[in-house]
C-alpha cells in the first residue's frame, strides 16, 4: 500500500507489466456509508471492485450521474467520525474525507464544527415547504427547504477500514446523507 492509501496493482498477465495504480482519492468512507447511485443508496463497503453511476454535480451546476470506479479499501484502520446533520441523518467518514462547503470550498471532515454548512444534493424551488411525509426526516417536515446540509454534531468513534473510489469527469458525488463530497482533485 502506498502512503496515499492506494494499493499497487498486480501485474497485468496479458502485458507482463504492472497496471497503473488508480488516481489518489480524497474519499474516506466507513463501509456502511451510503452513496447515491443510479440504483439508489448503496453501502460503499459492498462495492469494492465494482463500478456504478453515482449522483454528481456536472459542469453547468445541474445534477447528473457519472461512473464511480476503482472502489477500494484505502486505509486498513483510519480514525472514524460520525457526522450528524440538522435533520438527524448521519454518515460515518474518516477524518480526512473531503466534503464541499455550501460556498464551494473543500473541507476535511476532521475540520468540521457544528453549524458548518455543506452543499446539498437536492434542490427545490425557493419557498418550497417539505410535506408531512414519512420519506422526510421528522425535523425537516413542514418547514421551508434550505439548500444546505447543516452539521449538527460530530462524534469520534475509533478506527476501522476506510474506502475510497474515483468518479469520472466531475470528480465529485453525493452521499445519501445529502452532502457533496470530492472523490479526487
Amino acid at each position: 500500500m502506498t502512503t496515499d492509501g492506494n494499493t499497487i496493482a498486480p501485474a497485468d498477465p496479458k502485458l507482463g507489466k504492472p497496471k497503473a495504480p488508480p488516481p489518489p482519492t480524497l474519499t474516506r468512507l466507513a463501509g456502511d456509508a451510503q452513496v447515491e447511485s443510479i440504483d439508489g443508496p448503496l453501502e460503499i463497503g459492498g462495492m469494492v471492485g465494482k463500478f456504478l453511476p453515482v449522483l454528481t454535480r456536472v459542469g453547468d451546476g445541474s445534477l447528473g450521474f457519472r461512473m464511480m470506479r476503482e472502489v477500494r479499501q484505502v486505509e486498513p484502520a483510519g480514525r472514524i467520525l460520525r457526522i450528524v446533520n440538522a435533520e438527524g441523518q448521519s454518515v460515518r467518514v474518516g477524518v480526512g474525507h473531503v466534503f464541499v462547503r455550501a460556498d464551494g470550498k473543500d473541507v476535511r471532515a476532521g475540520d468540521l464544527v457544528a453549524g458548518d454548512r455543506l452543499e446539498a444534493g437536492w434542490t427545490y424551488p425557493p419557498g418550497y415547504v417539505l410535506p408531512e411525509a414519512d420519506e422526510y426526516a421528522a425535523p425537516a417536515r413542514g418547514r421551508s427547504w434550505e439548500p444546505v446540509i447543516v452539521v449538527a454534531a460530530i462524534e469520534s468513534l475509533g478506527e476501522e477500514p476506510l474506502f475510497g473510489f474515483t468518479v469520472n469527469e466531475t470528480r465529485n458525488y453525493f452521499l445519501t446523507f445529502g452532502a457533496r463530497s470530492r472523490a479526487q482533485r
